[in-house]
Formats: C-alpha cells, sequence, structure tokens
C-alpha cells in the first residue's frame, strides 16, 4: 500500500505571479523512490479551498467554482494532485529534493482555489509541509516513450515543460551516456520570464554534451522588453506548424470557414494572430533536418487545444506522436 509521508519545502521562487517553482524535502531521514526522468508523484495539502467542476472552457482546460457550505463560505479540505518532476533523478541523488514548476489556477469565478492556491501560500510563518505519497510512477519517459527513435522532439507549452526539463537535464548529467540520439526541445510560454528554465537549458545546449537543440518562443512578446534574439514568438503549435512548412490554426480556420458569421471571427483572430518567428540564430530548415518523420517521435506535455494541434501536425508530416496524460 502507498503511504503518505510529510515532505517540507526548502526552496520556493515565484516565477511570475501565476507560476512558481519550489523543491521538495522527503520527510526527515527518508528519501523518494527512485524514478526516470518524466514521472510524476501526487502531492496533497488539507488547507485547500474546495472547488467544484463546472465544465470545460474553450482552452480545454477544466473550469471550476467554489464549493460552499450552507452558509455559502467556501469550505476547506485536503486536496491530491499529481505533478510532473522538473528536477533530473541525478541532482534527487546528490540532493535529496523533488523539484516542481506549478500554475496557479483560477475558477470560473476568477478565485484560485484546489491545491496550487494552498502551495502558492506557503510560508514559514504558516506551514511549508507538503504530504506526499510514497510513489512515483508514469510511462512518458524516454525509455518507455522513444527507445526505437533516432530523434526526439520535445514539445513543452506552459508547465509542460517539466518532464522535458527533467529529460534534459539528466541527459546533461550523464555526459550522453553514449547516446546517438539527436534531441529537439520547442518550449513556450507567455513570456520570456515565464519560460522559467531558459537560462540551465541554454547552457546545457551550450555545453554539448549530447546533441541537443533549444527552440524557445514566446505568445506574447512585449515591445517593452529587452528582445533576446535567442528566443523567437508564438504559440507552440504554429510554430511547429512553421517548421514543417504549414499554414497556422488560424489561417486554416480563415480557408475553411463556411458562413460570415465564421469568416469575419477567423478573420479577427488572425488580426490578433502573434505570428511564428523562431529564434534568430534557427531556421525552419536547420530543425526539420534535425527531426526526419521516418526516425521521429514527437513527445508533448501542456495545455490540451495546443497539443490538440500538435497531435494534427504529426499526422500531417506522418510522425509518431506522444502525450503525456495520466
Amino acid at each position: 500500500m502507498v503511504q503518505r509521508k510529510i515532505g517540507t519545502v526548502v526552496h520556493k521562487e515565484l516565477v511570475s505571479e501565476t507560476l512558481m517553482r519550489f523543491r521538495l524535502r522527503p520527510e526527515p531521514d527518508g528519501r523518494f523512490p527512485d524514478y526516470q526522468a518524466g514521472q510524476y508523484i501526487a502531492l496533497r495539502r488539507d488547507d485547500c479551498k474546495l472547488t467544484r467542476k463546472r465544465g470545460v472552457g474553450p482552452d480545454g482546460k477544466p473550469i471550476f467554482e467554489p464549493e460552499v457550505d450552507p452558509w455559502g463560505r467556501q469550505t476547506i479540505g485536503p486536496v491530491t494532485h499529481s505533478y510532473s518532476i522538473a528536477s533530473a533523478p541525478a541532482e534527487t541523488a546528490e540532493h535529496g529534493w523533488l523539484e516542481f514548476f506549478v500554475a496557479l489556477e483560477y475558477g470560473f469565478h476568477g478565485l484560485p482555489g484546489r491545491l496550487s492556491e494552498a502551495l502558492f501560500g506557503m510560508s514559514p510563518e504558516t506551514s511549508c509541509e507538503v504530504t506526499y505519497y510514497d510513489r512515483i510512477a508514469g510511462t512518458f519517459t524516454l525509455s518507455a516513450r522513444a527507445e526505437e527513435f533516432e530523434c526526439v522532439l520535445f514539445v513543452g507549452t506552459g508547465t509542460g515543460v517539466a518532464p522535458f526539463v527533467s529529460m534534459v537535464k539528466e541527459l546533461h548529467a550523464r555526459g550522453g551516456g553514449g547516446d546517438p540520439r539527436r534531441y529537439t526541445l520547442l518550449h513556450t510560454n507567455r513570456t520570456v520570464a515565464e519560460l522559467g528554465y531558459h537560462d540551465a537549458l541554454f547552457e546545457i545546449e551550450a555545453a554539448g554534451r549530447f546533441d541537443f537543440m533549444y527552440v524557445p518562443t514566446v505568445s506574447r512578446p512585449s515591445e517593452h522588453a529587452g528582445v533576446d534574439k535567442r528566443i523567437g514568438q508564438g504559440r507552440a503549435s504554429n510554430v511547429l506548424r512553421h517548421i514543417f512548412d504549414l499554414p497556422t490554426t488560424e489561417d486554416d480556420k480563415l480557408t475553411n470557414a463556411v458562413g460570415d458569421v465564421a469568416h469575419m471571427a477567423a478573420g479577427l483572430a488572425l488580426e490578433r494572430l502573434v505570428h511564428p518567428v523562431l529564434p534568430g540564430h534557427l531556421t525552419a530548415s536547420a530543425i526539420r533536418d534535425r527531426v526526419d518523420p521516418a526516425s521521429t517521435v514527437l513527445l508533448t506535455c501542456g495545455n490540451p487545444v495546443s497539443t490538440a494541434d500538435i497531435k494534427s501536425t504529426a499526422a500531417r508530416r506522418q510522425i509518431r506522436f506522444e502525450l503525456e496524460e495520466w
């Protein structure tokens, strides 16, 4: 039977108002189970503002609303959720902790809730304890999903980059380990700061300990932010389409729109589109050269709407597609 144990958060860093990295140590004199990069563990807090699922939003994410008691107060109780591990097994072996990359979720009424709010609210003045289940699981690993392929294309959106960060850091720690495969990571978040791991990933790419290319982009570029030509722009799904010489989702919708209303909506979406632009030092052909469809597997994790479009692109280019889903 899987046991519940109490760990302690020893490092917490706000990447933005809605994104956080934190490190969790196991209970005193304990250790986390051995694991492979790409796996996940279940975490729990007992002081969560409880919610109930109301439906699913247009972005594919579930919509929650507060669960209230007879007096209209939001109820408090335990919530358990599984999170992909962002640290590499080599880091855990050396330091003892697990690292996580977590987003603050918002419900139907615009109020934070569930486990993420409790995690964001942790402090030494309140409590930095997090319950964890003493089992690390999941088959979203290189050995299970990429063993027979020569090329691996990771596509991570938002906090969905976490399993790929773990994989890349572990490959770097092993020095490639004689691994002849080519690894390419397309990594997208809203802003440069929210990429979260870009500095470390650039360093790993520059070290050259294994064949790795890093392709970061932002979906909400700011004209006031300093320009880093190593970072492109556009949603991951559209950047992937651009790499494989396909029209953007918005262009496709406009082309296939039937009726005036649909045509107008598609036109407005196209006007608001952040057009895909690769980092200044990369070209679409250079990336394509690394991902021969016949010998490539595409692994993706993140926003459900993006992953659906990424799956469609993989199918159009006859690339094996693998999705992280619990």
